[in-house]
């Protein structure tokens, strides 16, 4: 029997060729969309899943309240991983952790990579996977450095690295104590090198005991068993007695849930994710598969209610009602099986283009055993889904009334496939719609006026190897650069120094509010083309122990509420008396995904150490003024790689997972749409063929091919007018 049934599909197939080829298209494509959407989505599931204990593995959060808003910030105190780990017992193990793009020398040859500073019991907590060297011994000494594999072949070629000496330029020498493995792709942070956490004292004189420098993140194990809850309140007011007029709790974030769940966070040098972003795509995932499903479904019922002869036949020879609902079923099984292979090979061949759109690394595992639970299960519910109704519709009918004929008039309920047809259209309306405001709202970011000009702005890091004013002076040699400013290694649109202890005049009791701050030069303004509402800005680039100026924005001068801000005291926390010289006009110092926070801008420190310089550019020029900046390195002995970047491009890239939905929308409502025409192809030329006796009448009778054409699109137009009409609300909603 199941070779009979195996056969009759096989000519059924060949009996429709052009139908079976449609279906088969539109399923496979469905199918390998939903596929690799679905693969993405585990691979965001998968970040830092590698870790044996990471059920027990937390980051600690610092929660600030500021000016009646709630602020989450990874980074936090020197001091408070040791103090963790020595007060509360339920803390098995704790470490800080910080990272700096360095550059390594040796020799003459520069080898660039990110250098991470952290405990010894990073090591313990983590998968750190030793190739040579002893987990035990490493960084026991305060110059020993554990590497990659990646970096021990960039640095070291072929040489055995364990005992060699290798710099941090321009003279910090470590020896290698270790080589470990790659840190996985799918990691929430990256790295090439370790060094014990002490280097922050040298990198950017640190005092690893000071509760008020809150630069680097703290991570804890606790012991296996342990309810985090109950550690978290029990932790949550450590800052207090620490630091006068704290206002900032702690609490505890999952290693598992870092990638997914840091939006809104401020962190640094971390890869993150958007678990909303991830929802949505396993929800686009399952529309593409429906859409792809529901048009095998209407081509299927439609193909099938052309074999009413068939069916009244076998019932006349004796066929029951179930041996007709396991025959279309195990057809429908058949060609959703051979329209999963054809999507295999398309997964194969679109994996490379899919990766690189959506920036990530996912990958089939034939091995897997899911992987073919899934495949066995779409094969289920595609085929169940579209074989199941025209079989039981097809099998209830009485073979008397098929064999005279009295079916054709309405062959395969034709209403079912109608409303098929209108829930597919509006389906992929949404998605249209969707991505049109994806593309809005891109739009919309590259074009907000932020108030404050990065065109033609690039920027780059100096270290203490040439002085501030010096550089200052030999850039501005040069008529390419029309202007130039420095900060205190703050970027532009990303800057989250903040300060909460600012006191000024008339403020309130009790009052707490977290000020952004910027330390740069007399020259920000120019170079960024800030607009100046009162006052002036800065008049000097330092500070000094004669003059101690600020400017402020509107948000903070609101905040203060000065009438006349101008020659107004603040006073910080460390007791130093700044007069407002200037307020400007609000501008955007942080992404759009953060409302403008009050900020003071200050003269940075004389004892500040390197920084970043922004340099405006004559349009056209960029690359010569490159040149000449290496050249002025050159001279300098400043011989380690100048990573020169555009404002404009480290603006974008805050704004990479809207890119990626918006062209994850793009490409998928397309083939949406594709997928849907493809059926509704399919289903107008089976219906064409039904109605050719029809056609041929209108014609004799004088019909116009126009007026032919216009009666067979007319009802499939309807639908989809239907449909738009049912997918905008929804869409706007």
């Amino acid at each position: 029997m199941l070779k009979n049934f195996f056969r009759t599909a096989l000519r059924n197939i060949r009996r429709y060729p052009v139908y079976s080829v449609l279906n088969i298209t539109g399923l496979s494509i469905g199918m390998a969309l939903s596929i690799l959407l679905l693969l993405w989505v585990k691979y965001q599931f998968s970040y830092d899943r590698f870790h044996k204990n990471a059920d027990c593995l937390y980051r600690v959060i610092v929660r600030q309240n500021s000016d009646g808003k709630l602020q989450q910030v990874a980074l936090t105190p020197y001091p408070l991983a040791s103090a963790l780990k020595d007060d509360y017992p339920e803390i098995l193990r704790s470490s800080r952790y910080h990272n700096f793009w360095e550059t390594f020398s040796k020799g003459d040859v520069f080898v660039e990579g990110t250098l991470a500073t952290v405990d010894r019991d990073f090591l313990e907590m983590f998968n750190i996977e030793f190739i040579r060297g002893d987990k035990e011994s490493a960084l026991t000494g305060p110059y020993d450095i554990i590497i990659t594999e990646d970096m021990a072949d960039r640095y070291f070629g072929s040489e055995d690295p364990l005992g060699k000496t290798m710099t941090v330029w321009p003279n910090h020498n470590f020896t290698v104590a270790g080589v470990i493995k790659n840190v996985p792709r799918n990691s929430h942070f990256y790295l090439d090198c370790l060094v014990p956490s002490e280097f922050l004292k040298t990198r950017n004189a640190a005092d690893l005991t000071d509760w008020n420098h809150a630069t680097n993140y703290t991570f804890i194990e606790l012991i296996e068993g342990v309810d985090s809850r109950l550690v978290e309140e029990k932790i949550k007011g450590i800052a207090n007695g620490k630091l006068d007029g704290s206002n900032f709790e702690i609490f505890l974030q999952n290693l598992l849930k870092i990638h997914l769940h840091s939006r809104g966070q401020y962190a640094l040098d971390i890869e993150r994710g958007n678990i909303t972003q991830v929802r949505i795509a396993g929800l686009v995932a399952l529309l593409i598969l429906t859409i792809a499903c529901i048009n095998f479904m209407n081509l299927f019922s439609a193909q099938s209610s052309g074999r009413l002869k068939e069916i009244g036949l076998r019932k006349v020879a004796g066929a029951g009602k179930s041996k007709i609902i396991v025959q279309f079923l195990g057809e429908s099984l058949l060609i959703v099986t051979l329209a999963v292979l054809v999507a295999m090979i398309l997964v194969e061949l679109l994996l490379p283009l899919f990766n690189n759109i959506m920036l990530s690394q996912t990958n089939l595992n034939y091995k897997s055993i899911g992987l073919y639970a899934v495949l066995i299960s779409i094969v289920l519910f595609c085929g169940l889904l579209a074989g199941t109704y025209p079989a039981l519709y097809l099998s209830s009918l009485e073979p008397i009334n098929i064999l005279k004929g009295n079916m054709m008039k309405n062959p395969g309920n034709a209403g079912f496939r109608r409303l098929l047809v209108v829930i597919q259209f509006t389906l992929s309306f949404l998605f249209i719609i969707c991505t049109l405001i994806i593309r809005s709202q891109l739009n919309y970011i590259q074009n907000k006026d932020l108030g404050i000009n990065m065109k033609d702005v690039g920027h780059f890091d100096f270290t203490e190897g040439i002085q501030r004013e010096t550089l200052r002076n030999e850039l501005a040699r040069n008529p390419d650069i029309l202007s130039l400013t420095m900060t205190d290694h703050q970027w532009v649109v990303n800057n989250w120094s903040t300060a909460g202890d600012i006191d000024w005049e008339g403020k309130k009791a009790g009052e707490q509010t977290q000020f952004g701050v910027l330390f740069t030069d007399k020259d920000y303004a120019k170079t960024f083309e800030l607009e100046i509402k009162d006052g002036s800005f800065l008049s000097v680039n330092e500070s000094s122990a004669s003059n101690f100026e600020a400017v402020i924005n509107e948000k903070a001068a609101e905040i203060m509420g000065f009438d006349d801000p101008i020659g107004k005291i603040i006073t910080s926390g460390s007791g130093h008396r700044f007069t407002i010289v200037g307020v400007v006009r609000d501008f955007h110092f942080k992404s759009l995904n953060f409302a403008i926070d009050p900020l003071i801008i200050v003269p940075m420190a004389q004892s500040a150490i390197g920084g970043k310089c922004y340099v405006r550019i004559k349009p056209g020029r960029t690359a010569s003024t490159i040149d000449y900046i290496r050249s002025v390195f050159k001279e300098y002995n400043l011989d380690y790689s100048l990573q020169f970047n555009s404002v404009t491009d480290n603006y974008n890239d805050h704004y990479r997972i809207e890119q990626i939905a918006g062209k994850m929308f793009g490409y998928f409502a397309l083939l949406a749409i594709l997928i849907s025409f493809l059926g509704l192809i399919g289903l107008s030329a089976f219906t064409t063929v039904q109605r050719t006796k029809e056609i041929g009448i209108r014609k004799v009778n004088g019909s116009r091919s126009s007026e032919v054409f216009s009666l067979l699109i007319k009802d499939y137009l309807k639908l989809v007018l239907i449909s738009f009409v049912i997918a905008s609300p929804v869409a706007w909603f």
